[in-house]
């Protein structure tokens, strides 16, 4: 309850430009591996494959973002990702850079059930329960959404071509951006 009252107190903050970036540099790879030290336990139970991809040989990914946002973001996803995973399935979180573009893309693909293309227009609207879950509220990815908006980043759906889902998150690697 605490957690969905928060969420809400979010968006409130977001609806009356009152959402502020606290941005403190932050190496994205080392944030992410120590994140998905959280999700190792539900991979074990659920005997899902669960990898983290690095697409280059980089040291960093050093990036002024507000670290609190990024981390409930990527805590959405990946808790997406495995309730709708189902037991033996596989989730790839992976993280590269666009040189070209200036851009970050941290990408989770599962192989779980999917989102139905007549549905696939409510993803990020808020309130709205795409499998209606009993555990969800529909606010995760509204919320998710904002907080990249408010990063002045992208987030987006793509039908996973083997079945599931993939959500990429864009983020300007570019210090200009803010």
């Amino acid at each position: 309850l605490l957690r969905l009252v928060n969420q809400i107190l979010d968006f409130r903050k977001y609806e009356n430009d009152k959402l502020e970036l606290v941005r403190a540099n932050m190496n994205l790879r080392v944030q992410l591996q120590e994140w998905s030290h959280s999700f190792q336990t539900w991979a074990l139970k659920k005997h899902i494959h669960f990898v983290l991809e690095v697409n280059d040989d980089r040291a960093d990914y050093l990036m002024a973002v507000d670290a609190e946002k990024m981390e409930r973001v990527y805590f959405n996803l990946l808790s997406n990702a495995f309730k709708f995973t189902p037991k033996g399935g596989c989730i790839i979180l992976s993280l590269a850079e666009d040189e070209k573009r200036r851009k970050c893309i941290l990408s989770v693909k599962d192989s779980g059930i999917g989102i139905p293309k007549e549905k696939q227009h409510l993803l990020f609207s808020r309130f709205s329960q795409i499998h209606f879950s009993k555990s969800g509220t529909g606010v995760g990815l509204s919320l998710v959404k904002e907080f990249v908006d408010v990063h002045k980043g992208k987030i987006y759906f793509e039908d996973n071509p083997s079945g599931g889902a993939i959500f990429k998150v864009e983020l300007s690697t570019s210090k200009e951006t803010y």
